[in-house]
């Protein structure tokens, strides 16, 4: 049997279409392996948020061609959409193809040595095969690209204008997720917030849609911006279906960089959309943020300031990034670009101060009581994730969980970074 091996870089509407990418060999009569393992095709999804992505996928390209001289390397993603060029002048590459026909891989290979379409407004969200893979959450694309153009964002190049997908066929994919016995799903998109932008709908729309005509128990979102968050979004939220997790995109906690970042929204707002998702959830909520530090002109005040608005408002746990220069984008001309030394110190900073919020945070659970969907039970050890995507190691007292089950649990205590419960 033809065997096939994937490996997945950055964001999670990458990994969801990795799983896509997934079922398309399997659907035409290959085997998964192990990336790691022997394989007649090597397919390499790539990121290219940042120069140490980019990187990372020519580093996985390289090891895949040393694991079988012989086998076919393909690579797809952000950084085949947007540099064709340098990936077609590795001589490990066999087919690089951009975001266009992926669902056409074994059609298109051989025939040519790459496929990049340039992306245009008027073309419609690609479906790519529905992906089930094996375990209690689905990620569950609902967009494509991105109309922003954020100053540092090379997202929008490299995935073109707003696509969303047909609501009909959102609901008809979770109502078989929910059939073979998925409890939750996770809503995501390069910009999910925009949904429904280019076809006369939004994303509240999709929501009731969601809650009047599925039974999936429970709904994350992946990423949204503040700017998006309307009070019809907050009604629907209060919803116990809607989980008590938000990752609300920040970057920065300062007004300047905000501003210079093209981001098309201030802290206040971001402020007053938190006051008002705590006051619907409580205490329980964990809002989680995206911070980039580094950013061309970024003062040592501009830093401070956003480390002070951050410890202000209380966030619950960051994903930090240092900026990184990308072609094509306004932010890589400017001439005040900070120095590498410097990046790294204030990236150190920030990871200081976002493991002593999040270390407040999960002290804060103790004593409460949560609703934790089973991932894994073996070895005597249950675990799973909470409300408020937190991991939790359930004391079971000897009772015997079945995975994919949602157990109610009191908080007891934290070991380091997960949260102890009793079952209840």
């Amino acid at each position: 049997m033809k065997t096939a091996a994937i490996y997945i870089l950055g964001c999670r509407v990458n990994q969801s279409e990795g799983e896509s990418f997934l079922e398309y060999f399997k659907e035409n009569g290959f085997q998964i392996v192990d990336f790691n393992s022997k394989a007649d095709i090597y397919l390499i999804h790539t990121c290219t948020v940042t120069s140490h992505a980019d990187s990372k996928s020519r580093q996985m390209i390289r090891k895949a061609k040393k694991l079988n001289p012989f086998g076919k390397v393909i690579v797809t993603g952000c950084y085949a959409q947007t540099e064709p060029g340098i990936l077609l002048g590795m001589p490990e590459v066999d087919f690089v193809l951009g975001m266009r026909d992926r669902n056409k891989i074994l059609e298109l290979l051989g025939k040519e040595k790459a496929h990049v379409i340039e992306l245009e407004k008027n073309q419609k969200f690609e479906d790519l095969k529905i992906a089930t893979p094996e375990t209690t959450r689905a990620f569950l694309k609902i967009q494509e690209g991105c109309e922003s153009f954020c100053s540092y964002c090379i997202i929008p190049i490299a995935r073109g204008p707003i696509k969303s997908r047909p609501l009909e066929n959102i609901i008809e994919e979770i109502n078989m997720l929910s059939y073979k016995g998925y409890k939750e799903i996770i809503l995501t998109g390069i910009h999910a917030g925009a949904y429904g932008k280019d076809i006369n709908s939004s994303i509240t729309e999709l929501m009731k849609k969601i809650l009047y005509t599925t039974k999936i128990e429970r709904i994350r979102f992946g990423s949204l911006d503040p700017n998006e968050i309307s009070s019809e979004f907050i009604e629907l939220f209060k919803d116990d279906r809607f989980m008590p997790h938000i990752h609300l995109a920040l970057q920065s906690g300062s007004e300047t960089i905000l501003k210079n970042m093209n981001r098309k929204y201030d802290t206040l707002l971001y402020e007053n959309v938190i006051k008002k998702l705590r006051k619907i959830k409580g205490s329980i909520l964990s809002v989680t943020t995206d911070i980039m530090v580094g950013f061309p002109g970024e003062s040592q005040e501009n830093h401070q300031e956003s480390k002070d608005f951050i410890r202000d408002i209380g966030l619950d746990n960051l994903h930090i990034f240092k900026y990184s220069k990308r072609k094509g984008t306004r932010a890589a001309n400017f001439s005040n670009q900070v120095e590498d030394n410097v990046k790294k110190i204030r990236a150190k900073e920030m990871a200081e101060l976002r493991d002593e919020l999040h270390s407040n945070f999960l002290f804060k659970m103790i004593g409460k009581q949560m609703n934790v969907l089973v991932e894994k039970n073996r070895d005597n050890i249950t675990e799973g994730y909470s409300d408020n995507y937190l991991k939790v190691l359930i004391d079971t007292k000897g009772e015997k969980i079945i995975e994919n089950t949602i157990v109610k649990v009191k908080i007891l205590s934290v070991n380091k970074k997960v949260l102890i419960g009793g079952l209840l």
